[in-house]
């Protein structure tokens, strides 16, 4: 025990007023990250409805042939299931009393709905450029 040197205590500063409004900034958009993917996947479901329904009433053989239309129709309605799939709550048990379980729990809940919002962006996205390609190959 004579071997035990005590410590000093460590003397510090108080966080500069910049410093502390980024951690409390950082900590509400970590907060806020789930609630914004919710929004943006149901954003996502009322356009994908939207082109859905369009491409299937609108679309016609003079504008794009019928596969191409197909192939269009298909990714739009994937996309529309991704995102809403997406967007119904996330619905795995947590104990609320204890902390690591619900960080963790919020973490696998976002990284979820990140997963269906990059999906179905990535299908959209694809339902255009097949449409794009449609249209050119059409009219060549």
């Amino acid at each position: 025990m004579a071997n035990i040197k005590k410590r000093q205590p460590i003397k510090g500063t108080p966080p500069l007023e910049d410093e502390e409004f980024y951690v409390l900034w950082g900590r509400e958009t970590l907060k806020n990250n789930l609630a914004f993917t919710n929004d943006v996947l149901r954003q996502l479901v009322t356009l994908n409805a939207v082109l859905l329904g369009g491409s299937i009433a609108f679309l016609d053989d003079s504008l794009v042939d019928s596969t191409f239309k197909k192939v269009i129709i298909l990714l739009f309605f994937l996309s529309l299931v991704f995102s809403f799939v997406g967007m119904m709550p996330y619905g795995h048990s947590v104990d609320l009393r204890l902390p690591e379980d619900i960080r963790r729990h919020k973490e696998f809940a976002f990284k979820l709905k990140r997963y269906f919002l990059w999906t179905a962006g990535a299908l959209l996205a694809s339902g255009f450029i097949v449409a794009l390609v449609g249209l050119i190959v059409h009219k060549a």
